[in-house]
């Protein structure tokens, strides 16, 4: 189901771009990517997988598409050089504590604003690359001046979503509905907090899709299929956009 999410497929998206070094190779256009933004339970990682799968099959030529979601915590991680527990602070419904503000003090982690700047910062430069699927993290916020970025929203009834965790962790009906509702709320705080936007407005996005009513297969043929033909993919190495300043760290 989620055979396209993987550390391994990262790790080589990121050795084909910047080289050895960590360092951008010179000369790359900048090509199309997706920035997915879900709520919890409306199939994100499901259809952000099947996405990559439509597009490898619909256009063979082009650079097979890499998702990122919890990598870029890792990618976060490692621009720091730290390990453990850090990751914790990354969640898009973590909110600070007084705990927080002690460990920052004493070093334990970097501060939380910090981290979110990484984050920004690492979303940008891998749209600025592009064929990647970016997932959360605020991408649609970060990303929302390029040009070559195609921003999707996936929504779906609170009811469907509860049932969905159900299935998924096998929640009982109580713990599921405090999942989905935490899950929400963080999300919809994380852009808040960091970006002064709701993330329910549907105009931060190019496409909204209810996962009640459409299967994710067909949503992912759906945006797959727009995708490629805002960006004219259906051409064979047809180069999407003109190359964009690298974002710096």
């Amino acid at each position: 189901m989620w055979e396209n999410i993987t550390s391994e497929k990262c790790e080589s998206y990121i050795e084909r771009h910047f080289g050895q070094k960590g360092k951008r190779l010179s000369g790359e256009p900048s090509k199309p990517a997706i920035t997915i933004s879900r709520a919890e339970g409306a199939g994100g990682l499901t259809v952000s997988s099947e996405l990559a799968s439509y597009l490898r099959a619909k256009i063979p030529d082009h650079e097979e598409w890499t998702i990122f979601d919890q990598m870029l915590v890792a990618k976060v991680l490692e621009v720091f050089n730290l390990k453990g527990r850090v990751g914790e602070y990354m969640k898009e419904e973590h909110k600070g504590t007084i705990s927080d503000a002690v460990e920052e003090f004493i070093g334990l982690h970097p501060n939380t604003w910090t981290l979110v700047e990484r984050t920004n910062a690492t979303i940008l430069r891998l749209a600025q690359i592009g064929n990647c699927i970016l997932v959360g993290r605020g991408a649609n916020m970060v990303t929302r001046d390029l040009p070559n970025v195609f921003h999707v929203r996936l929504v779906g009834s609170f009811e469907r979503r509860v049932e969905r965790a159900r299935e998924v962790f096998g929640y009982d009906l109580k713990a599921a509905t405090n999942y989905i509702k935490k899950k929400d709320q963080g999300r919809k705080r994380y852009l808040k907090d960091n970006f002064d936007a709701d993330i329910d407005d549907a105009l931060l996005y190019d496409i909204v899709i209810n996962t009640d009513r459409v299967r994710y297969e067909e949503a992912a043929r759906m945006i797959g299929d727009e995708v490629i033909r805002r960006f004219d993919l259906a051409t064979p190495a047809k180069v999407a956009m003109s190359t964009i300043s690298q974002a710096v760290f």
